[in-house]
C-alpha cells in the first residue's frame, strides 16, 4: 500500500474537520448597539442650555446644567460598557487548510503507538501509554476527539481501558468520560480552534500523566479503597468482599454469611428464617405451604412450619371432640333381670256369677 492510499482515511477525516470549522464561521457574535437614546438626551439638554443662556434665564440654566451633567455621566458609563463588550469579542482564527489538517492527523502515529478513526462515532481515537501516578498503574486511556462537536466546550472524551478505581472515577482527574482540564483549559481550546490537533492530543495526555491532589475526584492514597454498600464507610481492598448475589462490595462488619452454604451476603440480599432467625441466602430458604413465609429446611416438616403444624393439630382435635355424641345408659343384662320381669304377665279373666272355673 503506497503512501497515498494510507492517507486516504486521514484525508476523509480532515475533510470532516474542515467542514466543521467552516460551519463555525457562519455563527456571528452578538454586538450590542451604542446608547443612542442616552446620546439623544444629552444633545437635547445641550440645546436647552444654549437657549437658557441666550435668553438670560439663570434658573433654567442651572436646572438644565445639573440634568446635563447627570446624563453625560450615564452616557459615559454606557459607552464604557459597550466598549468593553466589543473589545472582548475576538476575531476567529483563520480556518486551517485541508493540507494542514491532513498533516496533523497523519502525523499522530509519530507521537502515539495506536491511532484510529471511529467512523460510527465520528471520532479520532488515540491510545495513551499506561498512566502511572505515584507508583499506581492506572492503565491505558483512549482520547476520543469528535469532529462533529468542534466548537463545544469539550468536544472529546476520555475512556479508561483498564477500569481501575471505583464507580465512574478511573483517573483522579476524570469523572465518567469528562476530564478536569484545570490550567490546561485555555491551551486545549486554542489548539482546537487553530486546528493544531496533534498539540491537542499531547496536551490532554500530559494532563492525564499529571496528578494534583487538590483537585482530584478521588485521592490516590484512597485509590484502592471502596465504600461499603450497607454502611457507606470507606474500606480497603483487603477488607471488602463482594456479595454473592448482587456483587456489591461490603465490609466485614456488615457482611452476613448464609448459615447453610456460607455465601457472603449484603443486607439487601440476606433473608432470615422466621423460626430460628438465622441468615440465609434465598436459595437456601423455602416457603411454607400453609402460610407462605420463608423458613430454612431444618425448620420445615413436609414443607410446613411448626406453627402451622400446631395449628392444624389443634383444629383436628377440636373437630374430633365435636363429632363424638353422648352415649345412652347401658341396658340391663338378662342375668340381672328379676324373674318377675322375665315372665310375661298372663291375661286375667274375670269370673262371672254362675260360672265355674273350667279344668285346665
Amino acid at each position: 500500500m503506497n503512501q497515498r492510499q494510507q492517507q486516504r482515511p486521514w484525508i476523509r477525516a480532515a475533510t470532516k474537520f474542515r467542514e466543521q470549522y467552516q460551519s463555525q464561521l457562519i455563527c456571528f457574535p452578538n454586538v450590542n448597539s451604542p446608547p443612542v437614546d442616552q446620546w439623544t438626551r444629552v444633545m437635547r439638554l445641550s440645546r436647552l442650555l444654549k437657549k437658557a443662556q441666550q435668553y438670560h434665564c439663570p434658573a433654567a440654566f442651572a436646572f438644565c446644567l445639573v440634568q446635563y451633567q447627570q446624563s453625560m455621566a450615564r452616557l459615559i458609563q454606557e459607552l464604557t460598557a459597550c466598549h468593553n463588550e466589543i473589545t472582548t469579542i475576538k476575531r476567529k482564527p483563520e480556518i486551517p487548510s485541508l493540507r494542514d489538517l491532513v498533516d496533523e492527523l497523519s502525523s499522530l502515529s509519530d507521537e502515539f503507538d495506536n491511532t484510529s478513526i471511529d467512523w460510527a462515532e465520528q471520532e479520532i481515537v488515540v491510545r495513551t501509554p499506561p498512566v502511572v501516578l505515584r507508583e499506581i498503574n492506572l492503565g491505558e486511556f483512549e482520547i476520543r476527539l469528535r469532529w462533529s462537536e468542534l466548537g463545544d466546550p469539550q468536544p472529546y472524551r476520555i475512556i479508561s481501558l483498564s477500569q481501575t478505581g471505583t464507580d465512574d472515577v478511573h483517573h483522579p482527574h476524570v469523572q465518567g468520560d469528562t476530564l478536569c482540564e484545570g490550567e490546561g483549559k485555555i491551551p486545549i481550546s486554542q489548539a482546537l480552534a487553530e486546528g493544531r490537533l496533534g498539540d491537542f492530543f499531547l496536551l490532554v495526555q500530559q494532563i492525564l500523566q499529571t496528578y494534583n491532589p487538590g483537585s482530584a475526584y478521588v485521592p490516590l492514597d484512597r485509590w484502592w479503597n471502596s465504600s461499603c454498600a450497607d454502611c457507606d464507610d470507606s474500606m480497603s481492598q483487603e477488607e471488602s468482599r463482594p456479595c454473592s448475589i448482587c456483587e456489591h462490595q461490603i465490609c466485614e462488619y456488615c457482611r452476613r454469611n448464609c448459615t447453610t452454604c456460607g455465601d457472603h451476603l449484603c443486607s439487601s440480599c440476606a433473608d432470615t428464617c422466621e423460626t430460628c432467625h438465622n441468615a440465609f441466602c434465598r436459595d437456601c430458604l423455602s416457603e411454607c405451604d400453609a402460610c407462605s413465609d420463608c423458613f430454612c429446611r431444618s425448620c420445615l416438616s413436609d414443607q410446613t412450619c411448626s406453627s402451622c403444624l400446631e395449628e392444624v393439630k389443634e383444629n383436628e382435635d377440636a373437630l374430633s371432640e365435636e363429632s363424638t355424641p353422648d352415649a345412652p345408659p347401658a341396658a340391663a343384662s338378662p342375668s340381672e333381670t328379676p324373674e318377675a320381669a322375665q315372665t310375661p304377665h298372663a291375661p286375667v279373666q274375670p269370673v262371672c256369677v254362675g260360672q265355674t272355673d273350667l279344668p285346665a
